[in-house]
């Protein structure tokens, strides 16, 4: 099997009640079958 990675970041300045998600278009993760997958971890740097 063959397993493709990749990665990205950002730094969002946030106000209580915004909404983060990841969003995963069809056909445009690496590998190109249909097991596309992908994690998402979000922490709190400092607060206001």
């Amino acid at each position: 099997q063959n397993y493709d990675y990749a990665s990205n970041s950002v730094v969002l300045h946030l106000d209580s009640g915004d909404e983060v998600y990841v969003k995963l278009d069809g056909g445009k993760a690496h590998g190109g079958n249909n097991n596309k997958y992908s994690t998402f971890s979000g922490f709190l740097l400092y607060p206001d």
